[in-house]
């Protein structure tokens, strides 16, 4: 049969093209008096680069959570293979094939590498978690994105660069069709950018289809295909980058031609203000000499790690100076902390704004007045008038975009927070100013109002270090620029003859890149060593301090005595796993030791009525598992601090105890099956410590090896990156709150047994502190500084066992508490000391 022309048309048309990977259509979205995007369509073409830029404040960020799943769209749709699909969640941005790196990458860092990539997806068999399998795989995915260091390596010890390839690594475990990075270079040197540049265009060989936000415009026309611009909410162009150019891209961005990036002007230069001779700082500074002019912007280039920030540190005392001079207006400057160098008239533009340079919890008011603060109060009060005055003049000369001073600056974008760091010192009496990488991660439009300030004061007479790893900007707008390289300062250079890639030539030695950022391993690191000495000194500490008793009272080694002490260790380690299954979730509980009593008077009393052992154990942990929930609910649901929450509790379990027992004690007689639980043995063990060993092996799986117990950990270490896996912290929380809550009611079952009844004092309290410093002093006993099920049953014991020693030396019980306060203390400082603060714990 003949073909008809028709016929002969549709067999030789070309297949309709592929629909994008990704595509938006329309969306809006609307917050309380704000359109943060207004009507934005844009299409990703499967396999591309595709790079979104625009001010800080222009809505990338906006449209990349309604992207992930953290904000829902309020009007339009999004098509991923050209379906409409409903993101409501990171859990369904996931399924749908998009996942985030994020700027600053939320991993969790007392993790090691292999439960970081696999948070929230983890691999498990037979409910257990497959840690082989996991770590196979995470070093596959490590050595995909070029990575020299091993997947056991705990992500606290690791530098940033490296923190990003690990970030990578654990998106690529997730098998995205979309990888979207957020400003994935705001803290990398150029060689540790251009090595992450070499992975991206890898991943786009692969077929994965990349997102990419950055400021930085020349990495950008280098590393996409197109760019997407986007100002106020609103789409502007999107083009491919051989069809545009900067100065096009600049113009759309911020609305109006900068005909001068670099606003530079000509300031008259005044004698040596600031004269820096042989500075030194341990290892990281080696005899830097330089000397500052009133008026000059003196630039410092140079790699991460070539001492840019430490010499920050050491001018104004964050850093203690182990050799050299400074002279500071012809006077000797020796500062031995920031606010002697502030009175000096020193001010630190830090390169963490939010971590160093905001208090973000504060308004914009309060956080441009808080250095100079004095200058606003008369005999100690505030004159709030002059204060608002001061700040509302810096918000407009800085031109800081914010709905009124009152705003809490969290809430501002970075460049305004910027602004704020950069205005909170132009109202005091520096001298000299230090900008420590002040543009990173800053929009183009919040550069040039920085960088026009840096002229301003140095119009004024100041000094100007400008520290910065983007030569660009420091042949710009300095007037001299110091290379640095391994701590020392390898030459100075007029501005006028510099160019940026001599300039880079100079600060990499031999012009090319230094080396990749996963080529190191963090192991041997300072932090790594420091954790290590702690852990192991505070078991050595532990067993020179009972040798020292042994050896002053011999009864102490006894073999009946040192049953005895494991007895009562043994009860005091039951009630501090329960309180540590609470603490792992970022929980707090005040009523552990309360609840313990409670439930030991509920025992002792089903037991009085012959309902035999069994029922006491279920009465016991019943009453428990209903103190918990309780707890969980004041939390979670009533949103009380954990402490406020708890420390009512402790009062109600407490008054429940009395009013169940009548303010009599409940002593039991002739039941020697229950009194076997807390005074019997199996041969020559105690049989409570026979129990303890089962629940700490129960909870040590439970915890450590199980998907459920790494959430528990991810939401109290680090919240915001097991969120963004899709964790539920309610979930987490009601569970640890639960588990607890049972283990603290088996504890008053056992400690009823033990006491042959209960007390009617109220000893809760007492059991509380000891239960805390088990669980603190059990951190130090952990490599990862975690709260751990087994560090805090070795340090229950010991505290019982250093208890029942200062009693047999003769130390009166009166003494105890303090004591037990004391080691609190110490237990609280090793663990700060370990790991720099103990994130599992909110107690406020």
């Amino acid at each position: 049969m003949a073909m008809t022309q028709i016929d002969r048309d549709v067999a030789g048309a070309a297949p309709p093209p592929a629909p994008p990977v990704l595509e938006c259509r329309n969306i809006r979205k609307v917050f309380p008096g704000v359109v943060a995007l207004d009507g934005v369509d844009v299409a990703i073409t499967r396999g591309e680069i595709h790079a979104f830029v625009g001010q800080n404040g222009a809505g990338k960020s906006t449209l990349v959570k309604v992207l992930t799943g953290v904000y829902p769209a309020s009007e339009g749709e999004i098509l991923v293979d050209g379906v409409a699909t409903r993101i409501a969640s990171p859990v369904d941005a996931e399924a749908a094939g998009i996942v985030i790196v994020h700027q600053d990458q939320q991993l969790v860092g007392q993790f090691d590498i292999t439960r970081n990539i696999f948070l929230g997806r983890e691999m498990s068999r037979a409910g257990l978690l497959d840690f082989a399998a996991m770590g196979r795989e995470a070093e596959d995915l490590l050595r995909r994105v070029g990575a020299g260091f091993p997947a056991t390596t705990l992500v606290r010890d690791l530098s940033v660069a490296q923190r990003e390839l690990v970030a990578i690594a654990a998106a690529l475990a997730r098998r995205p069709r979309v990888l979207i990075l957020d400003e994935p270079t705001a803290s990398l040197s150029n060689s540790e950018a251009d090595h992450l540049f070499g992975i991206i265009r890898g991943l786009r060989e692969s077929g994965v289809t990349i997102i990419y936000i950055s400021h930085y415009l020349d990495e950008v026309f280098d590393l996409v295909d197109r760019i997407t611009v986007l100002r106020d909410g609103r789409l502007v162009s999107t083009s491919p980058v051989g069809k545009t150019s900067r100065q096009r891209i600049i113009d759309e961005i911020v609305g109006r031609s900068l005909s001068q990036l670099y606003p530079k002007e000509a300031v008259p230069l005044g004698a040596p203000l600031l004269e820096v001779r042989g500075l030194s700082q341990g290892k990281a500074l080696r005899d830097v000499s330089l000397s500052i002019r009133g008026g000059e912007i003196f630039g410092i280039a140079g790699l991460m790690g070539a001492g840019r920030t430490e010499l920050a540190m050491a001018l104004v005392g964050a850093l203690p100076r182990s050799g050299g001079d400074v002279m500071l207006q012809g006077k000797p400057s020796r500062p031995r902390s920031p606010r002697e160098a502030k009175n000096a008239g020193f001010a630190l533009i830090p390169e963490d704004r939010r971590h160093e340079g905001l208090v973000t919890d504060l308004s914009v008011r309060e956080n441009l007045s808080l250095p100079n603060i004095g200058r606003f109060a008369t005999f100690g009060l505030l004159d709030l008038a002059r204060e608002k005055a001061s700040a509302l003049d810096l918000v407009d000369r800085l031109k800081i975009a914010t709905p009124s001073i009152r705003q809490i600056t969290r809430n501002l974008s970075g460049g305004n927070q910027q602004k704020i760091v950069i205005g909170r010192w132009l109202t005091g009496n520096a001298k000299v100013f230090i900008f420590d990488e002040p543009t990173t991660g800053v929009d183009v439009g919040s550069k040039v109002e920085i960088y026009r300030q840096m002229t301003e004061v140095a119009r004024q007479g100041a000094a100007v270090i400008f520290i910065s790893s983007d030569f660009e900007e420091l042949v710009g707008m300095c007037d001299r620029v110091a290379v640095m390289r391994k701590g020392e300062i390898v030459s100075t250079h007029e501005a006028a003859g510099l160019d940026v890639p001599g300039l880079m030539y100079l600060a990499t030695e031999s012009g090319g890149p230094a080396e990749a950022p996963g080529a190191g391993t963090a192991a041997g690191s300072p932090r790594g060593a420091g954790a290590f000495l702690t852990r192991w000194g505070t078991i050595a500490g532990m067993a020179i301090v009972l040798a020292a008793i042994g050896a002053v009272t011999p009864d102490f080694l006894a073999p009946a005595n040192l049953l005895d002490v494991l007895k009562q260790g043994s009860l005091l380690a039951f009630i501090a796993l329960g309180l540590t299954a609470v603490l792992v979730a970022g929980g707090f509980d005040m009523s552990a030791g309360a609840v313990s009593q409670l439930a030991a008077n509920l025992a002792a009393g089903t037991v009085a009525a012959g309902f035999g052992s069994a029922a006491a154990l279920a009465i016991g942990a019943g009453a428990g598992l209903a103190a918990g929930l309780c707890n969980a609910v004041f939390v979670l649901v009533l949103r009380m601090p954990p402490f406020v929450a708890t420390l009512g509790s402790m009062f109600v379990a407490m008054g429940l105890s009395l009013l169940y027992n009548g303010g009599q004690a409940l002593t039991l007689y002739d039941q020697p099956a229950f009194f076997f639980i807390g005074q019997g043995y199996l041969g020559p063990v105690p049989f409570i410590a026979v129990i303890l060993a089962v629940t700490l092996l129960i909870l040590h799986i439970l915890f450590k090896h199980t998907p459920a117990g790494l959430r528990m950990y991810a939401v109290g270490e680090n919240l915001a990156a097991a969120e963004l896996r899709g964790i539920d912290r309610r979930r987490a929380v009601v569970a640890s709150f639960a588990i607890g809550g049972i283990v603290l009611g088996l504890s008053g079952v056992v400690l009823a047994s033990y006491s042959y009844g209960a007390s009617a004092l109220a000893t809760g309290l007492d059991f509380l502190i000891s239960a805390l410093a088990a669980a603190f002093l059990g951190t130090s006993l952990s490599r990862t500084g975690e709260l751990d099920m087994i560090g805090t049953t070795i340090a229950a014991i010991f505290l019982a066992a250093l208890a029942n020693g200062l009693v047999l030396m003769g130390v009166s019980n009166l003494a105890l508490p303090g004591i037990q306060g004391s080691v609190l203390i110490l237990s609280i400082l090793l663990g700060v000391i370990h790991k720099r603060g103990i994130g599992q714990v909110t107690i406020f």
